[in-house]
């Protein structure tokens, strides 16, 4: 079908000027121009003398950019496509310029997708957020607004692209510019890995001897240790204001960074789900947001000494069956329709992307014993779980009743939580969304514990303890639906 010249776009009228609002927007965060200064994006036409309709116009005395959609779509075919994002970033990132002149000058013009300070400038901060040059990319001028406004010293290379064994010419930090980038974030990592978390001495509140009166108390205390840790933890502080991602060698988009779930994302819930792109090419995982968490949670109904993962509960050193139980689920999910379309893919703009399936923690969720703890980034969840427990023969959650001491865990997240280290057996996983709703209804992570540790005295673990209180439990209990939010579902039918 051809509607206004242009054909199969995959964004209707208001996407498309989302995203160009999008990335003009942060094109001026970039540039540190203040959100009330931001312009309003409104679909609309402006005409030239010639009776011609303009794509785009700045009216700078209503604070607005008005789009031509059609006319705006038309500008890129026969280059990438009408919807390419790369075309929708170049023409972002070239009006937040014209913006940020007028802001600081009263510098006031007609736009000009020609403008060659805008044009420089836009390539300049594509070329940050990872995009490709292009053979009309002027390059000496983009070296130099990097050194001058960017304050980035860096130079041109060429070589050849893996993926596709074409020869590329990339721009990349200088050996100097990369020393100091490497550096700078190696002693903010250290700091944060070394951080120590403080300590509840028996008689403080949260103590087994001075338990809080309720767990709603317990969390709000948990809460506010944890913001106060956040606000001064300078490794995050800088993550949340990162204005690029470099990976050691090469600039790249950010949610290729190792570190996206921690970016702050404008208009999102706190317990949304961030893309997170493994080392794996173009594969990915639904990972819980962390932009707003130091801590990940537990909630158990009672306090447990040692406490140790399902599998190593049983006082017993064969767990041949249990191994067995956990492999034949995976041999029976593999089968399923919408694992099989996690594990193959899908392609998006030309790109196929593959989503990670956590087979061990879809095991956890679904009865069988593990070496796995659960964990989550979402308290509600944890106080759910702090004030019921499992009745195995019924399948489903009830309400504690009763008079153990509850209690609910915080675990420091590091910088390297998510990694493998020599300095300790154990690491944090995310389960996050899998094709199964359970593990993305909880906000899940995971911890796995080894046979002879207690989770209870890792370093990075603490707790507090609180009563139970039958009116706040009842009211948790009807927020997850009786239970039924958190219980697994079937399978298969």
């Amino acid at each position: 079908m051809k509607k206004f010249g242009y054909t199969n776009t995959v964004l209707n009228n208001q996407e498309t000027l989302q995203m160009l609002q999008g990335f003009c927007y942060e094109a001026l965060r970039f540039l540190k121009v203040s959100a009330e200064k931001y312009p309003k994006f409104a679909i609309g036409v402006a005409m030239q003398a010639n009776g011609k309709a303009v794509p785009l116009v700045i009216d700078y005395a209503h604070s607005k950019v008005l789009v031509s959609i059609p006319v705006f779509r038309i500008m890129f075919q026969g280059t990438v496509g009408n919807d390419a994002p790369t075309m929708y970033r170049l023409m972002g990132y070239q009006l937040a310029r014209f913006w940020y002149r007028f802001t600081t000058g009263d510098n006031v013009g007609a736009f000009n997708s020609m403008d060659k300070d805008s044009i420089v400038f836009a390539q300049s901060l594509m070329t940050l957020k990872g995009c490709r040059l292009n053979p009309i990319t002027p390059v000496a001028e983009v070296l130099e607004m990097l050194k001058s406004e960017f304050k980035i010293e860096c130079e041109l290379v060429t070589g050849i692209e893996i993926p596709t064994k074409l020869k590329q010419r990339i721009i990349h930090p200088s050996k100097s510019e990369h020393k100091r980038i490497a550096k700078h974030w190696e002693e903010l990592r250290e700091e944060n890995i070394n951080r120590p978390l403080t300590s509840i001495v028996e008689g403080d509140i949260g103590s087994k001897s001075n338990p809080f009166g309720n767990v709603d108390e317990a969390a709000a205390y948990i809460q506010k240790i944890e913001q106060e840790r956040l606000t001064t933890d300078q490794f995050r502080q800088e993550i949340a204001t990162e204005e690029y991602f470099y990976d050691g060698l090469f600039f790249r988009i950010p949610w290729a960074s190792a570190n996206v779930s921690y970016y702050p994302i404008e208009g999102a819930s706190d317990n949304c789900f961030v893309v997170n792109q493994l080392s794996t090419h173009n594969k990915f995982v639904l990972k819980p947001s962390l932009a707003n968490h130091k801590f990940l949670y537990r909630g158990q109904s009672k306090f447990f000494s040692p406490c140790k993962p399902s599998l190593f509960r049983a006082d017993k050193d064969y767990f041949v069956d249990d191994i067995i139980q956990i492999n034949e689920l995976l041999c029976l999910l593999k089968t399923h329709p919408l694992v099989q379309l996690f594990e193959k893919g899908f392609e998006l703009l030309h790109d196929t992307f593959r989503f990670k399936i956590n087979y061990d923690g879809l095991s956890q969720h679904y009865y069988n014993n593990t070496s796995w703890l659960d964990l989550t980034s979402d308290m509600e969840v944890a106080k759910f779980f702090a004030v019921t427990t499992f009745n195995m023969k019924l399948d489903r959650y009830e309400k504690y009743t009763g008079d153990e001491l509850g209690v609910l865990y915080y675990f420091d997240l590091k910088a390297d939580s998510f990694q493998y280290s020599d300095k300790r057996n154990y690491i944090v996983d995310n389960i996050g969304k899998q094709p199964f709703m359970r593990s993305g209804n909880q906000s899940g992570f995971l911890i796995n514990v080894d046979k002879d540790d207690d989770f209870n005295n890792y370093p990075e673990v603490r707790y507090v303890f609180f009563r139970h209180d039958s009116v706040i439990t009842d009211r948790i209990f009807a927020q997850f639906d009786n239970g039924d939010y958190c219980c697994p579902v079937k399978l298969f039918a």
